[in-house]
């Protein structure tokens, strides 16, 4: 595809989206275009073919797509909806938006696996599905699992955490994990829990982990927002203390 078809591919999505969401609009947001870098790729555990960035200095929003990648519908709602999170609630705020992290992720995961359930609206009524349906190539039930794992892969790095993008992104990744887990509890008639979590306690604490847990179910209002950043901040900070006392 083109960079012009790509756009106005984007632009479709957008109002799919903003229909989908039940919102009037989308922030502003710049186009960028990227290829997906093999070696940062690998060191990081996974690639991206979207991200979005937020400039809280000039308050631009930036969504970043991969040229040469299919670019499905769920992946740009998923970039999406951290545009709107961090206007909504991050807005010109470096700390915000630093702390806003792990609930967009989480946030983001809970719309990307609605969009690939099939789901009308984010408001949808008597909305449900088994683990065992087939989303994309898998079920859902496989999808599930494969978030928790790239967690558990990530954090059972000899590197870990490697620099602090790489810490960031592996919390991002199990925020990931949570959102994912949470439209599970909510709509799966035949959910249970079938992870090990003894990596994630281990880097965490047993306490925190439990707490953030236990936290992370449920579509969030605004007070539950603003209880998440300083549930994320206590996750970021002794692994942050960690990683600078070893240099």
């Amino acid at each position: 595809m083109t960079e012009i078809q790509i756009k106005n591919l984007i632009k479709e999505y957008e109002k799919e989206y903003i229909e989908f969401m039940e919102i009037e609009k989308l922030p502003q947001y710049k186009i960028d275009f990227f290829e997906i870098n093999v070696e940062e790729s690998d060191a990081a555990g996974f690639a991206s073919a979207a991200q979005a960035y937020y400039n809280t200095k000039t308050d631009e929003h930036i969504l970043r797509i991969c040229k040469s990648s299919e670019i499905p519908r769920y992946i740009v709602f998923h970039e999406f909806t951290h545009i709107l999170d961090t206007e909504m609630y991050a807005k010109q705020d470096s700390w915000k938006y630093m702390a806003l992290s792990g609930y967009t992720e989480y946030h983001a995961a809970q719309v990307e696996l609605m969009i690939m359930l099939g789901a009308d609206s984010i408001q949808t009524q008597d909305f449900s599905f088994t683990v065992d349906v087939e989303i994309g190539n898998s079920t859902d039930r496989n999808y599930l699992n494969s978030r928790h794992q790239l967690v558990v892969n990530m954090m059972n790095r000899t590197d870990f955490p490697r620099d602090i993008e790489a810490l960031k992104t592996t919390v991002g990744v199990l925020y990931n994990y949570f959102g994912v887990r949470s439209i599970c509890k909510m709509y799966a008639k035949d959910y249970t829990e079938e992870v090990d979590n003894t990596i994630i306690i281990q880097k965490l604490s047993k306490v925190l982990f439990e707490e953030i847990n236990s936290f992370m179910v449920g579509w969030f209002n605004e007070a539950q927002v603003e209880l998440s950043f300083v549930s994320y901040m206590k996750i970021m900070w002794p692994m942050l203390q960690s990683y600078f006392g070893k240099e």
